[in-house]
């Protein structure tokens, strides 16, 4: 396993003027890939080291080591808008193929109704991820399944249902005894809140 190392951007993040570019609604993205026959799920690696920093923002990145000052190259993590601008860069790199693909961040995912439009569809989005200078993680990815696994659903043929794991979890829950536990057993719970009756 590599070896990672924390920059501490609080300081410049207070100064930052936030980036409030909409994260995707998950309910609708999982309602266009249910219906698919055919669906791939590609994931983007290295996440925001794939988006270049200009040069005024290299100097913002600036930081020290016991060997000297560094800047980045490309987008740190923990910068306040770094979701934000990735999300901005994958919705450009699918423009015009919503039909098709949607996106979470990086996991992009497309679906057809037919194997030789997947195969076209597959092909269009390849191509926008090779000349955006982007890489897919191969054990991330799912290609050409009729169901896939997407952000703890299993979608495709017509069904959207929850993952089995993640349900037993709810179920041996043990009985929450104080707010903060309520809240934590409620947060978890409402991931799944479309599959409770009423």
């Amino acid at each position: 396993m590599g070896k990672y190392f924390c920059v501490d951007y609080r300081k410049l993040n207070a100064v930052t003027r936030p980036d409030n570019y909409p994260m995707p609604c998950t309910d609708e993205l999982l309602e266009k890939l249910g219906w698919a026959q055919f669906i791939s799920t590609l994931g983007l690696t290295k996440g925001y080291w794939q988006v270049p920093l200009d040069e005024s923002a290299k100097e913002r990145s600036a930081f020290t080591t016991h060997v000297g000052l560094y800047k980045f190259n490309v987008f740190p993590f923990r910068l306040r808008n770094a979701s934000a601008t990735f999300r901005r860069l994958v919705d450009g790199l699918l423009t015009g193929l919503g039909e098709y693909a949607v996106a979470y961040l990086d996991d992009v995912a497309i679906f057809s109704d037919s194997w030789a439009d997947h195969l076209e569809h597959l092909q269009k989005v390849f191509e926008r991820i090779r000349e955006a200078g982007l890489t897919v993680k191969a054990k991330k990815c799912q290609i050409g399944l009729n169901r896939v696994t997407y952000h703890g659903h299993q979608v495709g043929q017509g069904t959207i249902s929850p993952l089995q794991a993640k349900v037993d979890a709810i179920q041996k829950w043990p009985v929450p005894k104080s707010k903060k536990q309520v809240q934590s057993f409620l947060g978890l719970a409402g991931y799944y809140r479309l599959f409770v009756p009423q």
